[in-house]
């Protein structure tokens, strides 16, 4: 879901699960006539029609990479931030059980000045910690309750350092980097990390979110899905439960988020979260793309790029420069188009055919207007500064307009 280093903590194995959904929406019934006794012909009729899906809140995540464009847009970005619930600033790494910093490539200069903004808004400020450290190692941490309550103290401290409201839990080595044969001893350690977090920063007023992979429906899809994070046990800790419904292809080319698969991350975690702490899921919504090679003729320099990210905010000039005919696909809600790319760098020399998925404007409309007939209570987009302006307008008004029943 970035452009950096944390892509590889993305797999494959999500290709695994089976597309066998298509997107639905059951109506509810519209009324009932109840009939009453013989000394009346008719009765007044009792209206059954359920109500229109409620509004979502939507929150975001804003990283590093990102903040040059953002802050070029000041008028723009302050009028954004209005509409936003909660902004998690995507530049904190967790190194050790006691070791919590900013990234090394985030610029100091303008994660302040953004951080400045923020603050001045009305916005939540929650930041993302990201576990950087070696697979198994995080699953360690939280195995030994006496290093565990080490690492919990950590995250308050930099929670009061910081002075921000909450704490947003990216821990994603469990998902992409351990075996899913340590998942059933990391399961439980994770959830009382969760319960003992939750009570400190409840205790001091803040929140506590967590960003993490998908559950699935087994019966359904075959694949239980990503079941490390308990997701139905650390609901009632939890004030946001963000579920990453996007990356569904890294490895190889294919969509982002086609539309059944997100149907089926939607059915499992509610699935899995019991019906009281439905009102805490959120669904994480991408608003970027892939740029792969899929053909390569001739021997590229060593420098020729391999896949690479792409996104609303930058694939107009992309399209214009390559001439691209971008083919819209109904059944994902996305788009796709494939070019050549000649690289030529005096020594050596390729031809790359190229192979492009995004999801766009009305790809966001669709995936928030999903999670609003399914109950759940906000979205959050991957990621804040990817967006243009249509984006940004579709994400605001499906998240607040009118949607029949």
């Amino acid at each position: 879901m970035d452009d950096v280093d944390t892509t590889t903590l993305r797999s494959a194995r999500r290709s695994q699960v089976l597309l066998v959904s298509l997107l639905a929406v059951s109506v509810g019934v519209i009324g009932f006539a109840i009939w009453s006794g013989a000394s009346d012909d008719t009765s007044p009729t009792v209206s059954s029609a359920p109500q229109p899906p409620a509004a979502v809140t939507i929150d975001g995540w804003t990283p590093y990479w990102v903040l040059d464009r953002i802050l070029q847009q000041p008028d723009s970005g302050d009028s954004r931030l209005r509409n936003l619930r909660e902004v998690s600033p995507f530049w904190f790494s967790v190194n050790g059980f006691d070791s919590i910093e900013p990234d090394t490539f985030a610029p100091n200069d303008l994660t302040q000045t953004y951080v400045d903004r923020l603050r001045n808004s009305d916005v939540a400020i929650v930041p993302s910690l990201l576990d950087r450290m070696d697979a198994g190692q995080m699953a360690t941490v939280l195995s030994d309750p006496i290093v565990r309550a080490a690492h919990v103290d950590a995250i308050r401290q930099f929670a009061d350092d910081l002075e921000v409201d909450g704490i947003d839990i990216d821990y994603e080595q469990f998902a992409f980097a351990d075996s899913p044969s340590t998942w059933s001893a990391t399961r439980p350690n994770w959830v009382a990390f969760i319960t003992e977090l939750s009570e400190v920063l409840h205790d001091d007023g803040r929140t506590l979110s967590v960003s993490i992979p998908a559950v699935y429906d087994e019966s359904v899809t075959g694949d239980p899905g990503y079941w490390v994070y308990d997701h139905g046990a650390i609901a009632e800790h939890v004030d946001g439960l963000r579920i990453m419904a996007y990356d569904y292809s890294v490895a190889e080319p294919g969509p982002i988020a086609p539309l059944d698969w997100v149907q089926q991350v939607i059915d499992g975690v509610l699935l899995a979260v019991p019906p009281e702490f439905h009102d805490r899921v959120v669904l994480g919504i991408p608003s970027y793309g892939y740029n792969w090679p899929t053909i390569i003729v001739g021997d590229c320099p060593a420098d020729a790029p391999g896949r690479t990210s792409i996104n609303p905010g930058t694939l107009d000039d992309l399209i214009a420069l390559r001439n691209i005919e971008p083919v819209a696909d109904a059944l994902t809600g996305e788009w796709s188009a494939t070019y050549e790319l000649e690289i030529d760098d005096g020594v050596s020399s390729c031809v790359q055919t190229r192979q492009l998925h995004w999801v766009d404007a009305d790809g966001v409309a669709l995936r928030v207007e999903m999670a609003r007939r399914a109950g759940i209570r906000g979205v959050a987009l991957w990621a804040l500064g990817y967006e243009d302006d249509d984006v940004w307008n579709a994400l605001v008004s499906s998240a607040t307009k009118d949607l029949a029943p």
